[in-house]
């Protein structure tokens, strides 16, 4: 059986809190993603770019590299968990499995689980989520996840969201979270380092031509 919190959910198209949906587009590794993507490039303009530097230089461009992998695997992931919460719909989830990934998060240990959950029509699918270990996963005989109508196999548990704060429903079933505006600060910041570095990017090759 679903808990209160969740049962009373409106059904869908319904609001995401921002700093919730900033949230999910970081994930667990996002900010990191984009630091090692903004640092990087930084020595890219200054080394890499420069005619006159030496062929060895050119291995700093793994680190914005890497950067950019772990930036935009998050924004995907994150713009697909939005999605799911403005549009999925409830089901109860049994899990199968957990399994620790070779992935940490401030010295934790990323989790991968593995759950079960029937659909409307009877038809029962399997998902995968993965999150940092917590009470709130697997307090419930249900767990509680979100999948999309259209295509049941896209789903999420909602207590592996990575979020800082449990996504509770409020008395009218809408989502309401006690995020502070911090995801929403290093999201911004994310965003202008990147575009700033796209703008001079531009403006050196227009030189150029």
């Amino acid at each position: 059986m679903l808990s209160n919190r969740i049962a009373h959910l409106v059904p869908p198209p319904r609001r995401v809190p921002f700093p919730v949906a900033c949230s999910a587009m970081l994930g667990m590794t996002g900010i990191i993603g984009a630091a090692f993507l903004i640092l990087g490039m930084l020595f890219v303009w200054l080394f890499v770019a420069d005619p006159a530097a030496p062929l060895w230089v050119c291995f700093v461009l793994i680190f914005p590299a890497i950067g950019a992998a772990f930036f935009v695997t998050n924004t995907v992931r994150g713009l697909r968990q939005v999605t799911l919460l403005r549009r999925g719909r409830v089901a109860g989830a049994r899990k199968v499995s957990e399994q620790a990934t070779n992935t940490t998060v401030n010295d934790q240990p990323v989790i991968r689980y593995v759950y079960e959950f029937h659909v409307g029509d009877g038809r029962t699918y399997r998902g995968a989520s993965r999150a940092i270990s917590s009470e709130e996963l697997g307090d419930e005989d249900a767990e509680p996840v979100l999948y999309l109508p259209s295509n049941p196999e896209q789903s999420v548990l909602v207590d592996a969201l990575p979020l800082r704060s449990t996504l509770d429903v409020d008395q009218d079933g809408e989502w309401v979270s006690y995020e502070s505006v911090w995801p929403v600060v290093r999201l911004g910041l994310a965003w202008m380092g990147i575009l700033a570095h796209a703008m001079y990017g531009l403006s050196r090759l227009l030189d150029v031509l």
